[in-house]
């Protein structure tokens, strides 16, 4: 990639910078620090989608950004838990900075229609592979 990571977060990830008051620590370090109420499971799901086989490459980045965290919400609402928290991984062969703008947007949206805060991540070179892991709160006599 021709951008460093940092310079990434800075660039198109600055809007998902952390709202919520659980989270302590989001994006922008190499950890992220969350509270968690007593009375509460932190419940947490994967969603990993790869170029030409959940996506297509023609795909619209932020249709492709709001449907990846989308599943995610659909998969940790079938756990019955709220969801809050989310990382995210992207491996890219080639940086195209106008896709990755619009996946940034998409995802956004999504993020604040949901109150969800992105609270770090990584990225590497490689096969297009995009990757949410969302973590919610489920009430512990759920």
């Amino acid at each position: 990639m021709s951008m460093s990571e940092f310079e990434m977060i800075n660039h198109y990830f600055r809007d998902l910078l952390p709202s919520r008051d659980d989270t302590l620590l989001g994006i922008g370090d190499d950890g992220a620090i969350i509270t968690v109420p007593t009375d509460m499971n932190l419940i947490t799901v994967m969603v990993q989608w790869q170029c030409d086989l959940d996506y297509l490459g023609s795909d619209t980045g932020d249709k492709v950004g709001a449907g990846l965290l989308l599943e995610a919400i659909e998969r940790i609402k079938k756990q019955h838990a709220t969801p809050a928290w989310f990382t995210l991984s992207l491996s890219f062969s080639a940086l195209d900075k106008t896709w990755l703008q619009a996946f940034t947007e998409g995802l956004n949206k999504v993020a604040l229609a949901h109150h969800l805060d992105l609270i770090g991540g990584d990225s590497s070179r490689g096969p297009e592979t995009l990757r949410i892991q969302l973590s919610g709160l489920q009430p512990v006599n759920r």
